[in-house]
């Protein structure tokens, strides 16, 4: 029997928030794991599924500043927000570098958008007399010119840190689960997007849909289930984790415990029907989504997925609740 290959827990498909893992590994007193991050942000947990034809651009589409300053403040940092639309006004892009600059000789990369391709990525160098930034994200690692930086369709966007907060771990968990909460009940930015993308568990609702009528993208249903089916065994990781980390005696520590690992048996039944569906839809081969056999294997898992999903959920909210108590209370604060 060949043995199943074991995870890297060191990179992973969300690129949002392996961008934020870099650029907090480089100050020296990050003792956050990708693992970490991936929960505490909520990307873990994080569905975003086009009604059409489950696009490629899925799971990059949300309102980045929003999302990922909300994020930085979870793990405890305040952010910059850079965000102009096409045409970049020039005194705009002259403040967009200015900041990037600033974050770079502070120590922290600054988190950018389609440096090389349309993914989150990292700037964290720069030569002003050549008029370059040095640069990586998931594809490769290189020179962005100034100009080029600039030639942006849509948005330019970086989010910078500047400084970190006193956050105690309750305060960071409490966060993430209301950020989860958010999502998964597709509360969180709705008001944004509008019907363009379905996120958490109608998500599911919307690819069973464009499962049923066989009109799924190959390429970008592939992808969504590579970065799902990731995200998902991270949220596993994650709420297992916690099993092993709020180990005191206390009864806000016990409550997390439980909680979180009987959310997390359900969150791995999510990712285990998710990963079932990668051996369908490899990327970028993209599987054969219109094939009947296929599709209706595909909409079982998703279902499937989205039960336990449901489950996992009711879990988390119910912690939500009981650390907001607290919380308001100040019994632990």
């Amino acid at each position: 029997m060949v043995k199943a290959k074991e995870k890297d827990w060191s990179t992973t498909w969300t690129s949002a928030a392996g961008a934020i893992h870099g650029a907090i590994s480089y100050h020296e007193d990050n003792e956050l794991s990708l693992i970490d991050v991936m929960g505490l942000t909520g990307h873990a947990f994080r569905i975003n599924i086009d009604p059409i034809e489950v696009n490629v651009a899925g799971p990059t589409s949300f309102p980045g500043g929003y999302i990922l300053r909300r994020n930085l403040c979870n793990l405890g940092y305040i952010s910059c927000l850079a965000d102009s639309e096409t045409p970049v006004l020039p005194e705009r892009l002259a403040k967009t570098i200015a900041l990037i600059q600033d974050s770079v000789d502070r120590g922290f990369p600054a988190i950018c958008f389609d440096l090389f391709i349309p993914e989150f990525g990292l700037i964290y160098g720069y030569d002003d007399e050549k008029q370059e930034f040095y640069a990586k994200d998931s594809s490769q690692e290189g020179v962005v010119s100034y100009e080029k930086f600039a030639d942006v369709k849509g948005v330019l966007f970086a989010t910078t840190i500047s400084e970190k907060l006193p956050h105690s771990k309750y305060e960071k968990l409490r966060m993430a689960l209301d950020m989860i909460v958010d999502h998964t009940r597709g509360n969180e930015w709705k008001h944004i997007f509008k019907d363009k993308y379905k996120i958490g568990l109608s998500g599911y609702d919307a690819w069973i849909h464009v499962m049923e009528k066989r009109k799924a993208d190959p390429t970008g249903n592939a992808f969504n289930v590579a970065v799902v089916s990731d995200a998902r065994e991270f949220a596993t990781k994650f709420l297992q984790e916690l099993t092993l980390k709020w180990d005191g005696e206390n009864v806000v520590e016990r409550s997390v415990r439980e909680l979180a690992g009987e959310a997390a048996n359900h969150y791995a039944e999510v990712a285990k029907s998710l990963v079932e569906m990668r051996t369908l839809f490899p990327f970028p081969q993209g599987g054969n989504a219109q094939d009947s056999g296929i599709a209706d294997q595909a909409i079982r898992l998703l279902r499937r997925a989205q039960e336990a999903e449901e489950q996992g959920v009711k879990l988390l909210e119910r912690l939500l609740h009981f650390m907001k108590a607290y919380h308001s209370e100040k019994w632990i604060y």
